[in-house]
């Protein structure tokens, strides 16, 4: 199970991110990647409290990458587990995530 947080200009995420759970962000989104919930043109999203995940959370990261760029808004992703660095350097996209590390 996965949950989302979510106060003017920040998200946090927390639970397992897997091809399920994702789905589930992507089709019945609990957060808004909009200019009414960003703080100073930006979001940041904690990934500290992700317990487990797999390649279907860069999906998840890459929606919201590109809802922000439609809604001229930088996002940030902080706290990303190492792990998570490694899928997105394997699928070749570690430069386009704007990814920090725990």
């Amino acid at each position: 199970m996965v949950s989302c947080e979510q106060s003017r200009g920040q998200i946090r995420l927390s639970g397992e991110l897997n091809f399920v759970s994702v789905a589930e962000l992507l089709n019945r989104p609990p957060v808004s990647i909009d200019a009414s919930q960003a703080e100073n043109g930006q979001i940041e999203v904690d990934l500290s409290a992700i317990n487990g995940f797999n390649s279907a959370v860069l999906t998840l990261l890459l929606d919201w990458m590109q809802k922000a760029q439609q809604n001229h808004l930088q996002i940030k992703y902080h706290n990303a587990p190492e792990q998570l660095r490694v899928i997105a350097q394997a699928y070749g996209i570690d430069h386009e995530l704007p990814l920090t590390t725990a």
